[in-house]
């Protein structure tokens, strides 16, 4: 990095140049932009706005202009989202009414989604995949893929997960929804931290709830038991994500339906993305090594209605309700990196060298898919 600082009363010239290397190789999956560095204030909290442009692979899905869901960019021209997010179409795209790939412009590289940002474009959908059990009206299988209509090379697409993943502990969902149920929408991405729990603690909620907990194949529960922190209307079909230890974000639910939102004791319902790496595979079309894949080390302990789409209005027919290699770990401590200032006066160049403390996140080399 290099940065030029010009005081145009005295005429000082300050030529910072650190070593901090950027990783330019954006065909990688799970990179955020930003800092490679995790820094001492950074800490997850929940509901906060993510301050700018982050995440290239969070997706939304527009109707007039209108944000109705959340999608991911998971490859080349490749979106994923809930097949709930065009359940009320269904119908009349089965008589010819409408079709499909008409209803939604998908917009990328959003953060503020009320003024005209140079990091965003729409696209046009050439075809969308709903999953085909999603048809018989039971769940789960809560998932669609939309195949866009041109490249979408300026945008790096996160990383799906291995198949049948053991979850982590949480993970982290960005959205535009709304912060209550039934309330308006920020204008900026937020970003929630949420539990993951396990199986017998969401059968038991669904349970609560009268619904059958054995119908939820394929989904798992995420959020806080005490309520407070949650997914809401115009999430629908947004990406829960996590990262893994070689600093990758992966793709590890899609935002389903919950129990109005952040209520006590009503946990949120994702969709297993694990479950479907298959299932994208062939309805993407994609060459192995397009849709791209990364490790996440296993995690012990917790991990084992209203759709959160805007168009819902509590009426819902989803449920009734109102193989990783052996290593050592890599221990990496904070450590102070030097950075080199070099100052222009009265006609000399001075040297000065000043050292900034680093947290840094080890990135490993991933074999190609």
């Amino acid at each position: 990095m290099v940065l030029l600082f010009i005081n145009p009363i005295r005429y000082v010239f300050i030529l910072v140049i650190s070593c901090v290397l950027f990783d330019s190789t954006f065909e990688e999956c799970g990179r955020p932009i930003g800092n490679e560095f995790r820094l001492e204030e950074d800490r997850v909290v929940a509901g906060y706005d993510i301050g700018y442009y982050r995440y290239p692979w969070y997706a939304v899905l527009t109707r007039y202009n209108m944000v109705s869901c959340g999608a991911t960019l998971v490859g080349p021209k490749t979106v994923v989202s809930a097949a709930h997010c065009y359940k009320e179409f269904l119908d009349l795209a089965s008589k010819g009414v409408v079709k499909l790939e008409q209803i939604y412009i998908v917009k990328l590289g959003v953060y503020n989604i009320c003024t005209t940002e140079k990091t965003a474009r729409d696209y046009t959908v050439d075809k969308v995949y709903i999953h085909q059990l999603y048809y018989t009206k039971k769940p789960y299988y809560d998932i669609s893929l939309l195949k866009l209509s041109s490249d979408t090379n300026a945008y790096r697409p996160i990383c799906l997960p291995p198949p049948h993943l053991k979850k982590p502990l949480d993970g982290t969902v960005p959205g535009l929804g709304t912060l209550r149920y039934h309330g308006a929408m920020p204008c900026t991405v937020h970003e929630a931290r949420l539990l993951i729990h396990n199986n017998t603690e969401c059968s038991n909620m669904m349970n609560n709830t009268g619904n059958d907990p054995h119908l939820m194949h394929n989904s798992f529960c995420a959020g806080y038991i005490q309520g407070g922190i949650d997914t809401c209307q115009g999430d629908s079909g947004g990406p829960l994500q996590s990262m893994n230890e070689n600093g990758d974000y992966i793709l590890i639910g899609i935002v389903s339906f919950g129990f109005r939102c952040a209520q006590p004791g009503l946990l949120g319902m994702y969709t297993d993305v694990s479950q479907y790496i298959d299932w994208i595979q062939e309805k993407s079309g994609l060459k192995p090594g397009q849709l791209q894949t990364a490790p996440m080390k296993p995690s012990t302990g917790i991990a084992g209605s209203v759709s959160r789409n805007d168009s819902n209005t509590g009426v819902n027919a989803e449920p009734n309700h109102n193989h990783h290699h052996h290593h050592h770990k890599i221990v990496v401590r904070p450590y102070r990196r030097p950075i080199k200032i070099l100052i222009y006066r009265n006609n000399k160049w001075s040297v000065l060298t000043k050292y900034l403390l680093h947290h840094p996140i080890i990135r490993h080399k991933r074999p190609i898919n």
